[in-house]
């Protein structure tokens, strides 16, 4: 006879003096073996709610293609004991007709078990008998998280700025430990959900301690792997009922400043790098009187860097003087930078603050450079018509900012120009100090 059965084991409440249970299908995936199990809602077993008859049935289902075909199907139930190793048969189980499903009576404690089906055709004859198929019968209980509660500043709120060991307090019920091996039959598991991007991998905790009561857990994250976000703190049990998302659930992972605002100014020494235009009319590549202002927005800050936007503009003022002629102008830059930043801190002795030392930066866009009121100046007053010229330019360069106290910091920090000009090629080397303050 050609058929294809699929059981489905439907678990839902045994009577209030009982534990309730959930069964799973356990050594095959479902994909593989054609097993649906259908999930059912449970209350943790100390509610006394209301339920229909049917909810506390325990139910066997299975598919038949040619179901006109049998007489009726005889069910084999095993249990397994853990100490001999070996299964021994608690159950059989027959239908009236050829339905496909039976009611299992007595309902089946918590528990390793396998099941095997045996087809009866019209004749009465057993032709067909399924292999055995390995399942689990589970204590439900379902978690609730109360309060969750960093070790370090007795808060749901941790701050990256701060040194924070990543061991957490929680409270509820039904809190029990992770499941260490395959014949336990009630434990929860545990992760960490990012709200805002679940297709992030789940954050999994390691346990510390579990009070006898089953209320109070100390876990542990890896502090590296949390960035800036708001995480709820799930708790599923053995037959896969869920703690609720809720505010007292939650873990906020943010920086003390929503963003920084960086602005600096100091001193510039240009150096003329190529061609030799300048060099050739002006007798020199370098021009120390030059200044530099610098503004840097970091709206995006997360614990591998901050990432913003910045202005940066340069002024030198070119001079020479020959025994032919004088000649005097501008040199003007303006950039707008995509910028990155990576604060470096160190611990405060005997405190969990961490003091921001130093940032390293990076930086790279596009702007202008334009030569103003560049003219030459001949004896008798004679000058030449002035020279203005505005060409797209793009920078790229870094800086190390020192920090001297938790605002003020100091600048070194050196930029590569290179400016389109139809003339002639020009690049400049822009290495400066500065003093800054962080708002």
């Amino acid at each position: 006879m050609d058929y294809k059965k699929i059981l489905l084991l439907l678990i839902t409440f045994i009577n209030f003096s009982l534990f309730p249970i959930f069964a799973t299908e356990e050594n095959q995936n479902l994909s593989d073996s054609n097993l649906q199990p259908e999930e059912e809602a449970f209350e943790e077993e100390s509610a006394e709610e209301e339920s229909s008859v049917e909810e506390k049935w325990q139910i066997l289902e299975w598919y038949e293609e040619n179901s006109e075909f049998v007489s009726y199907y005889e069910v084999l139930i095993e249990k397994y004991d853990e100490k001999s190793e070996t299964y021994t048969e608690i159950n059989k189980l027959k239908t009236e007709d050829n339905s496909t499903s039976i009611k299992v009576e007595p309902q089946l404690q918590p528990g390793m078990y396998r099941f095997k089906v045996i087809t009866y055709d019209l004749i009465g004859f057993g032709t067909v008998e399924s292999d055995w198929e390995t399942f689990s019968i589970y204590k439900a209980y379902k978690p609730q998280i109360n309060d969750i509660s960093s070790k370090v500043n007795g808060s749901s709120t941790l701050y990256l700025e701060e040194i924070n060991d990543g061991i957490f307090s929680v409270s509820g019920k039904n809190l029990f430990d992770m499941q260490k091996k395959e014949s336990d039959l009630f434990f929860t598991n545990y992760v960490l959900q990012n709200q805002n991007n679940k297709k992030q991998s789940s954050f999994v905790p390691k346990i510390l301690n579990v009070d006898d009561n089953n209320r109070k857990l100390e876990i542990q994250f890896d502090m590296k792997t949390l960035d800036v976000g708001t995480y709820n703190f799930i708790a599923t049990d053995a037959s896969g009922l869920k703690s609720e998302s809720k505010n007292n659930s939650e873990i906020t992972v943010k920086f003390r400043k929503r963003m920084d605002l960086d602005l600096s100014a100091g001193y510039l020494l240009p150096v003329i790098l190529f061609d030799d235009t300048i060099n050739h009319y002006m007798g020199s590549n370098i021009w120390p009187l030059s200044g530099t202002v610098k503004m840097s927005f970091m709206p995006f800050k997360r614990s591998f860097g901050y990432f913003g936007v910045g202005l940066a503009g340069t002024y030198s003022r070119l001079f020479a003087e020959f025994p032919q002629y004088k000649i005097d102008g501008n040199l003007i830059t303006a950039h707008l930078n995509f910028v990155y930043q990576l604060p470096i801190r160190f611990r405060i002795k005997n405190s969990e603050q961490r003091r921001h030392a130093l940032t390293l930066e990076v930086h790279g866009g596009v702007g202008a450079t334009f030569f103003n009121d560049v003219r030459f100046h001949f004896s008798h007053n004679v000058d030449s018509e002035k020279l203005n010229s505005l060409n797209l330019s793009f920078d790229v360069g870094g800086a190390v900012q020192v920090y001297i106290t938790s605002r003020l910091y100091a600048e070194v920090g050196v930029d590569f120009v290179m400016a389109f000009m139809s003339d002639m090629q020009f690049s400049v080397l822009h290495p400066s100090v500065c003093i800054g303050w962080q708002f």
